[in-house]
C-alpha cells in the first residue's frame, strides 16, 4: 500500500531522514558541532556553526554531529563510543558498541555492546539503564520518551518501548514510525488489509487513513504531514487529525531530482513546495511566501536554502526570497544550510568554508565536512 511502505527507512541506518525531519521546533534538535577534516592533519576534528573549531585532528574517522553535549564517533577498531563535546574530549564511559545511535531527540540512546548479544539502553551520562528481551532485534530513535521496536518473529512486528524498557505499547503493528511531535504513523494488519494510522504515546488511534488520503511522509514536520489523495491533491494533516492545510491548485507532486531538495517538509514554519516544475516555500497557513521558480531548492534550517536558477546557476536566498548569496555559482559549491545562520561553501580549491547569513564568511578553509 503504500507511499508509507515505499519510503519507511530503516530504524538502524537511516538516521539522516531523522535530522532533516524529526523535529517540531528549533529546541528540539540542534546541531552544536560539526566534524570537519583538518588541511593541516588529515584527521577530523569538530567546528560549531559558527565557525569556532571545538579542537582540530582529533579522530581518524568523522565524527557524528554533536547534540545534546555529546558525540557518538566509530574508533579505530571498529567499535562506537561516545564522546563529549568539550575542548578536552573524553568518553562517557569505557563501553565499546558494535551498533549504537546518536542521542538526538533524548538524552536515551539503544545500544549493542561489544560484550552483550541483547540490545540494551544508556544515557547521556553512559549508564546503562536497561536491558531489553531477546525477542528485540531493532530498535528506532526514542522521541517523546518512546522508541519502536522490532520482534524477531516469523511475521515482522513492531511496538514501542520506554526508556526504562518497559513495552508501552505491544507489538501488534507491521510498521511503527519514530514518535514526533508527539505523535507516530503505525500500519497495522486488519483481517488481512493493511491500515495506516495516527497514534498518540499511549497507542490511542487519532486518525485513520482511508479511500481518500494517504500519507506522503512517514513522520511529521513542524506538527504537519503532508497527505496524497487519488486525485494527486496534497494537503497536511496536524496532530489531532484535522486537515490544516487543504488542498491548492498549487502544490503538485514532484520527484526531487536531488535527495536534499525534500518537499512538503516543513522546517522552522517553512517547506519547499512544487508548482509541477519548479520549486518555491510556502509558509505553514499555505501561503505562497517565495513562487516556484528555482531548479532546484535544498532544504534550509528556515533560514537559508541553496537554489539553483532557471539558467543552472546556484545561490542561496532566505525563507522570504531574499538573494543572500548572487547566483554566480555552479553545482556542488553550495550545499544546504547548517543552522539558520550559516551555509556551507566550497571554493576554487575544493576547499568549504561556512558563510553567515548576510554572506559572509566566517570560518577557516577545511577539506571535508559531515551533517550527518
Amino acid at each position: 500500500m503504500l507511499l508509507m511502505k515505499k519510503q519507511l527507512y530503516h530504524l538502524v541506518t537511516a538516521w539522516l531522514l531523522v535530522v532533516l525531519l524529526g523535529s517540531c521546533n528549533q529546541q528540539d534538535f540542534t546541531i552544536e558541532y560539526f566534524p570537519y577534516r583538518s588541511e593541516k592533519s588529515g584527521f577530523w576534528g569538530m567546528m560549531s556553526p559558527n565557525g569556532t573549531s571545538l579542537f582540530d585532528g582529533r579522530f581518524m574517522n568523522p565524527p557524528g554531529i554533536s547534540t545534546r553535549g555529546v558525540f557518538m564517533v566509530q574508533e579505530e577498531d571498529g567499535y562506537y563510543a561516545f564522546y563529549t563535546a568539550k575542548e578536552k574530549t573524553q568518553c562517557i564511559n569505557d563501553d565499546k558498541y558494535i551498533m549504537a545511535k546518536p542521542f538526538l531527540l533524548s538524552d536515551y540512546t539503544p545500544v549493542l555492546s561489544k560484550d552483550n548479544n541483547r540490545l540494551s539502553i544508556i544515557d547521556i551520562k553512559g549508564n546503562t539503564v536497561a536491558t531489553l528481551p531477546d525477542n528485540i532485534v531493532d530498535i528506532g530513535f526514542f522521541a517523546n520518551g518512546l522508541a519502536p521496536f522490532v520482534t524477531d518473529s516469523t511475521i515482522r512486528r513492531m511496538g514501542y518501548v520506554d526508556t526504562r524498557g518497559n513495552i508501552v505499547i505491544p507489538a501488534r503493528y507491521s510498521l511503527a514510525t519514530n514518535f514526533v511531535c508527539g505523535v507516530a504513523l503505525v500500519e497495522e494488519i486488519i483481517k488481512g488489509i493493511p491500515s495506516v494510522s495516527v497514534i498518540d504515546p499511549k497507542g490511542n488511534t487519532i486518525y485513520t487513513f482511508g479511500n481518500e488520503w494517504q500519507p506522503l511522509a512517514t513522520e511529521y514536520s513542524d506538527g504537519l504531514l503532508p497527505i496524497i489523495n487519488i486525485r494527486q491533491e496534497i494537503a497536511f494533516l496536524d496532530t489531532r487529525g484535522r486537515i490544516a492545510i487543504p488542498p491548492s491548485d498549487n502544490l503538485h507532486m514532484c520527484l526531487p531530482n536531488n535527495p536534499a531538495t525534500i518537499p512538503y517538509t516543513f522546517k522552522n514554519g517553512y517547506c519547499i513546495y512544487s508548482d509541477g516544475q519548479y520549486y518555491g516555500l510556502i509558509n505553514k497557513r499555505g501561503e505562497i511566501v517565495v513562487p516556484a521558480q528555482y531548479l532546484n531548492l535544498y532544504l534550509g534550517e528556515g533560514g537559508l536554502y541553496a537554489a539553483e536558477d532557471r539558467q543552472h546557476h546556484w545561490g542561496c536566498i532566505d525563507s522570504r526570497g531574499h538573494i543572500v548569496i548572487p547566483f554566480e555559482h555552479y553545482p556542488g559549491v553550495i550545499k544546504p544550510s547548517i543552522t539558520p545562520h550559516c551555509i556551507v561553501m566550497q571554493n576554487e580549491a575544493q576547499r568549504y568554508r561556512l558563510i553567515n547569513n548576510k554572506g559572509e564568511v566566517i570560518s577557516k578553509p577545511f577539506t571535508n565536512y559531515r551533517t550527518q
